[in-house]
């Protein structure tokens, strides 16, 4: 950001050590004194008044509890409110139900009221913070395409590769979907997932690897298409299309479910393709697997789309705009 006139600072809630134990199951005790810990750092951090030209909030202050900081933080300086999910929805990881209760939800509505400005990642997210807003840019999720590059000719894989890559609680999503990945093997394909957890309840043949940041856009390179499939919720609703995004930085084609930020990056037959029944899944997916020139034809134009509307640059520069812009103001 500094080649846009920016200067950053960063002071984060979670600190790593934190952020690895949230994700482990059990160990209430240990993220209930983390989290204690995390609100004592977090209060030292406010910054002074006048300290700085603005701030940006993403998400939320604090993990728990009201937007108390968030209250505090806009008598001393003006702030953007960032957030890419349907934060304001109550929704938790299956090894965090016990502080579900604790994440106070209906503060994102107060938070957007408390902001100068707000910036989100589709959309449906829009729609919501202009009920408490006016100021609301959308600022889609992005891939640096200097990094997310497609890969030189490699050898035809023996069976077509269906990928899906992501993390252990985009994967509990992923589980909603297991009568429909079962159907891919079914089909002589090769299942390939990567992600952070192994999968423990598919009882269908799978390939699995564990994902890395050394290794995320190579394991991308190696899939024939990614796929994005989501249960249609409000929640669902609510994602951004990352996994699409980075399916198409590296090059390959993508299939997504026909809602959500999936609807606003895929455009069905030209850049991708949109998917509703499990039937339409699986006629879209083996129609790509038997047509390596259609999918060649989808991977080069989601390419395309990426540079021109989702690369880093595109987008920092947009959300560059915004913070300019409030700081004048």
């Amino acid at each position: 950001m500094l080649a846009r006139g920016i200067s950053l600072e960063f002071r984060v809630f979670v600190p790593p050590s934190l952020l690895g134990l949230l994700y482990q199951p059990g160990k209430t005790l240990a993220k209930a004194s983390g989290l204690a810990k995390a609100l004592l750092v977090q209060r030292r951090q406010l910054p002074a008044a006048g300290s700085f030209d603005l701030a940006v909030v993403h998400r939320t202050m604090c993990l728990v509890g009201p937007p108390f900081f968030e209250r505090r933080l806009a008598r001393l300086v003006p702030f953007i409110y960032d957030f890419d999910d349907a934060i304001h929805l109550v929704h938790a990881s299956n090894v965090n139900r016990t502080f579900a209760g604790l994440k106070f939800p209906g503060k994102t509505a107060e938070i957007c009221r408390l902001a100068r400005a707000v910036t989100v990642g589709n959309e449906y997210l829009a729609a919501y913070a202009r009920q408490y807003n006016p100021d609301v840019t959308i600022v889609p999720s992005s891939v640096d395409t200097a990094i997310y590059t497609p890969g030189p000719p490699r050898t035809p894989h023996p069976t077509p590769v269906v990928g899906w890559m992501g993390s252990s609680t985009s994967q509990a999503l992923l589980e909603e979907f297991a009568p429909l990945l079962a159907r891919i093997p079914a089909a002589g394909l090769t299942l390939r997932l990567v992600s952070d957890r192994r999968p423990v309840s598919f009882p269908f043949p799978f390939e699995w690897k564990a994902w890395s940041i050394e290794s995320e856009v190579d394991d991308l390179r190696d899939f024939d298409l990614g796929i994005m499939p989501l249960p249609d919720t409000e929640w669902a609703r609510g994602k951004c299309a990352m996994k699409i995004l980075q399916y198409m930085g590296v090059g390959i084609p993508s299939i997504g479910s026909a809602l959500g930020g999936n609807l606003e990056v895929l455009r069905d037959g030209e850049n991708g393709l949109l998917a509703t029944s499990s039937d339409d899944w699986m006629e879209k997916i083996i129609r790509i697997a038997r047509n390596p020139e259609l999918g060649q034809r989808l991977g080069t134009a989601g390419r395309k789309t990426v540079s021109a509307r989702y690369s880093a640059d595109v987008c920092a520069d947009r959300f560059a705009e915004v913070v300019h812009r409030v700081a004048r103001s």
